[in-house]
């Protein structure tokens, strides 16, 4: 039997990154990086709108040694940043040795402010060599993953720290490390890589979660036709913008691994760089080219004339790759032991920061693209000097500075010491600017009418600037752009504020646009927009198969509340809008029954995924605001 139902639709529109899509008017599908028009904004960043730089001293950086100790080794991997306690300021994870004994420790160092920090240690893991920040159960704080011959992680309760071993190996073990949720089976898997000894490079494997439990995998141990040795950095990245997490490696080989939705991967690309004579160090996902998809820069190693950056340049598949040398990097061996990609000076391109026995920092010219312009940082003197530079390998990029402004900093582990450059370039910016997105299509064809319900930001504004929001709707893209400018709503100030404002419409088509003031030393950064809507139309439905059994799971009052017809066994899990695991609020048996769950402590927006042997599943869609 068939029959006539209306259906109800309800949805939501996120945007997290602005590169790559101006100019496009629309209707689109979904922003993803798409947006009209901007003035006097950088949007060259993934998940930061600000204004943009307009005076430099490109030479500007301040140096903060944050520990001194000749038992941190220069391949120890993961000096990174995460909020580890919770706090406003962003503190970091590394790899360090006891003061006394040198045997290699899991620690944090707590920000004080004012670029000071406090060490703190987490535990005593088996020869550590790579740490990893991550929220591995999902219980809203960071816990740290770690690689040496015993790969496991420290779960974070309150600051108190409990050791998880997931599996041991000879040699120098798990040398690599990175996390994410491979599968969508609301676990954190973990990526690593497994080396037998310095110069005999390793295999890549993946750890299956599974409720607590992991199973051991292989992403790639044959690396034929040439010699197994080709991992030596390998991570998690989505290159196809499919939702689930691939995975890259590189040394004489850089190989690309495309997930095919399971968790499984399959060989997309492979590059003979030995052919060279030479090999690939470091190597770092980003949107280089901003075209709008995710690339590879790679830093060129081992012998002349190879000491150049260069460029995967992904087409949108990521399975179609092209090798782009990228013009001015000529480093030679001084800084391509690391290659990471940011805007670093705030002018919308994206930058390369590097490392060895110097460490700088590549301008792209955002006149000329992929062309870049070195500069000095600090340098290897031939010994351990006053300037501490002794043949590192490692480099991150991360925003440590207590302000809005999103000035970039450099985090770099050499032999004996942790540094944080402190990024102190930018002289002046924009006093305004503005960003339009492009026109959304909030139905299909077939669905009659669309309500607007609220819109959704994220964003870091200081006092006395200003960050303003206009939006217009329409029933079709020319009904938008003859309409006049609804607003201006302005954003709350604070650090990490989220907030929403009423559409309240009708309309099948939507766009908004941000304005941006700011102050005398600080600015307002947008980091992300998302809205929701219900759509409602008319649609044919098959009728006479059976309706699962009904299991209400409603958001009220930042609660989620459950109303159980029966008895069951039922499993409730937190997600966030990328699809990783948020927390596990319930696994196991409940009477019939209406039962209250704490929704996650941040806000953001969420989904919430239950499961029941009787009931089937359900999905809801919910926002949580402070």
């Amino acid at each position: 039997m068939w029959g006539i139902v209306l259906v109800i639709i309800g949805a939501i529109a996120y945007q997290t990154d602005w590169m790559g899509g101006a100019g496009v008017w629309g209707p689109v599908a979904g922003w993803n990086t798409q947006y009209y028009l901007s003035d006097s904004v950088t949007t060259a960043t993934k998940g930061q709108v600000s204004l943009i730089a307009t005076q430099w001293d490109y030479l500007a950086w301040v140096r903060h040694c944050i520990e001194e100790n000749s038992g941190i080794g220069d391949h120890d991997q993961g000096f990174m940043g995460a909020y580890i306690d919770n706090d406003s300021l962003k503190d970091l994870v590394a790899v360090s040795a006891n003061t006394t004994t040198y045997i290699k420790e899991t620690v944090w160092y707590k920000n004080l402010g004012g670029y000071a920090f406090a060490k703190q240690v987490i535990g005593n893991s088996p020869g550590a060599l790579c740490v990893y920040p991550c929220d591995m159960d999902g219980d809203d704080d960071i816990d740290v993953v770690v690689g040496a011959s015993a790969l496991g992680w420290f779960e974070n309760n309150n600051l108190t720290w409990t050791w998880h071993l997931v599996d041991s190996v000879a040699g120098i073990g798990y040398h690599r490390v990175s996390a994410a949720d491979v599968d969508k089976d609301a676990d954190i898997d973990i990526l690593a890589v497994d080396n037998s000894s310095w110069w005999n490079r390793g295999d890549i494997y993946l750890f299956r979660n599974d409720g607590g439990t992991f199973a051991k995998e292989p992403v790639e141990t044959d690396f034929s036709p040439l010699a197994d040795d080709q991992a030596w950095r390998a991570y998690l990245q989505d290159f196809n913008a499919d939702g689930y997490p691939d995975v890259y490696s590189s040394f004489r080989n850089v190989f690309i691994f495309m997930n095919d939705g399971t968790g499984s991967f399959i060989e997309v690309y492979h590059g003979v760089w030995g052919s060279l004579g030479g090999e690939v160090d470091g190597s770092w996902p980003s949107d280089i080219d901003m075209d709008g998809d995710v690339d590879l820069v790679l830093a060129g190693y081992g012998s002349a004339p190879n000491y150049m950056y260069y460029a995967l340049l992904n087409d949108g598949t990521g399975t179609n790759w092209t090798l782009d040398t990228l013009d001015g990097t000529n480093a030679g061996p001084d800084y391509t032991d690391g290659a990471v990609a940011a805007d670093i000076d705030l002018d919308g391109s994206p930058d390369i920061a590097g490392t060895r026995r110097r460490v700088g920092w590549f301008r792209q010219s955002p006149s000329i693209p992929l062309t870049f312009t070195p500069f000095q940082i600090d340098k290897y003197s031939g010994a351990i000097d006053t300037n501490g530079i002794y043949d590192a390998h490692w480099i991150y990029t991360d925003v440590l500075c207590p302000k809005c402004l999103p000035s970039i900093d450099l985090l770099v582990t050499d032999a004996g010491e942790h540094i944080v450059y402190e990024n102190q370039m930018i002289t002046a910016v924009a006093e305004a600017g503005w960003l339009s997105s492009s026109v959304l299509e909030l139905t299909t064809p077939d669905l009659a009418s669309c309500d607007l319900n609220y819109f959704y930001y994220k964003a870091c504004v200081p006092g006395d600037s200003t960050l303003a929001f206009y939006w217009r709707a329409g029933l079709d893209s020319v009904g938008v752009d003859t309409s006049a400018w609804n607003g201006p709503y302005y954003a709350r100030t604070g650090i990490n504020i989220i907030d929403s404002f009423d559409l309240s419409g009708d309309g099948r088509m939507f766009q908004y646009r941000a304005e941006f003031k700011k102050t005398a030393d600080d600015m307002p950064v947008l980091y992300e927009v998302w809205m929701n809507y219900i759509c409602s139309g008319v649609s044919v439905e098959e009728t006479n198969i059976p309706a699962p059994a009904e299991m209400p799971l409603q958001f009220v009052k930042g609660k989620l509340v459950l109303y159980l017809p029966q008895e069951d066994n039922i499993e409730l899990v937190i997600y966030d809008v990328a699809g990783r695991m948020v927390k596990k609020l319930f696994n196991g048996y409940l009477p019939a029954g209406k039962y209250e769950f704490e929704a996650p402590q941040k806000s953001g927006i969420y989904f919430a995924k239950i499961s029941s042997s009787k009931g089937g599943t359900q999905k809801l869609k919910f926002i949580k605001i402070q």
